[in-house]
């Protein structure tokens, strides 16, 4: 999920998940296009294993207010096409939704059914790969929240989980290669 499909956002994380799971099936979203792709998304989900919901939504000098329906909302919530696909999701398959967001750590509070929620508090590309190496516990994760996010954790909350399994090599970029010299 982010502003605009056509960006960057999302790319370095797919091909960190393309690295472990070759065969995942990603979907970019944007407030454009998220109402006539509701029917492929919730397919998409309701034939998952397990759902990954990475959202950029990221604090950005200038951005305009949120009006819905007469009122100002928060400039950083999901209250459009892209925010009911993702409550969508969350209703059918919340056990087995991750929803990571890079950018501001105050989503959740537009989405209480979330069970599963990981902060990187940036989208940097350093953001989407340490993200992926959390999924797959490549990298311990030492998470507790600098602020309280409102109806959902307390400042401070958070977890630590050890890093279990050795992180693969780096993805080859596009015409690159992994080839070491001596």
């Amino acid at each position: 999920f982010s502003d605009d499909v056509r960006t960057e956002a999302g790319r370095v994380f797919e091909r960190e998940l393309h690295a472990r799971i070759p065969d995942a099936n990603v979907i970019y979203v944007d407030p454009r296009i998220a109402a006539g792709m509701t029917a492929q998304v919730l397919q998409a989900v309701e034939q998952a294993k397990t759902v990954i919901a990475a959202v950029y939504l990221i604090p950005t000098a200038g951005r305009a207010p949120v009006i819905v329906k007469g009122n100002v909302q928060n400039a950083l919530e999901m209250t459009d096409a892209s925010g009911q696909l993702l409550h969508a999701m969350l209703q059918r398959a919340a056990a087995r939704t991750i929803m990571i967001s890079l950018g501001t750590p105050y989503l959740a509070s537009s989405f209480p059914e979330v069970q599963n929620y990981l902060c990187t508090f940036s989208n940097a590309t350093v953001s989407e790969v340490s993200a992926a190496k959390a999924l797959f516990a490549e990298i311990t994760i030492r998470g507790h929240l600098p602020v309280t996010i409102p109806n959902i954790a307390a400042r401070g909350a958070g977890i630590e989980k050890p890093g279990l399994i050795p992180p693969l090599a780096p993805a080859v970029q596009p015409g690159g290669s992994n080839a070491q010299t001596k």
